[in-house]
């Protein structure tokens, strides 16, 4: 009796949700993607109908790029892209010699030793 009666609902709300319109994309989003070891994507939509920005990033070996857009209302709009793929990551860095710098050496000073009236050991 339990099991139909569980059956029943769960029939009911699968109709329900089938029944209901379906939601209107917007155009926003955001997602992200790791495919594998060493490589990425992601990316997004954001804001409204009157000001957006958006973003797509993706990095593979040693190859990352990106893009970014931005709109508004108010005639604003920009796009810039970054794209660096020169890059070896398995080579071994470049080794330097140490900086050898001398040792400092500074004169005696010049000016007189003060002395003050008095002194240290006058009585007041």
């Amino acid at each position: 009796m339990n099991t139909s009666i569980l059956v029943l609902v769960f029939v009911a709300v699968v109709v329900a949700v089938m029944a209901a319109p379906p939601a209107k994309y917007d155009g926003y989003f955001q997602y992200a993607n790791v495919p594998g070891d060493s490589e990425y994507e992601f990316g997004f939509n954001r804001g409204n109908p009157s000001h957006y920005t958006s973003r797509y990033e993706q990095s593979k070996d040693s190859r990352f790029r990106t893009k970014v857009k931005w709109a508004d209302n108010n005639e604003g709009y920009g796009e810039q892209y970054w794209e660096y793929n020169h890059s070896n990551n398995y080579a071994p860095a470049p080794v330097y010699p140490a900086p050898v710098y001398p040792a400092p050496s500074y004169p005696a000073p010049t000016y007189p030793v003060p002395s003050y009236e008095g002194g240290a050991g006058a009585a007041a």
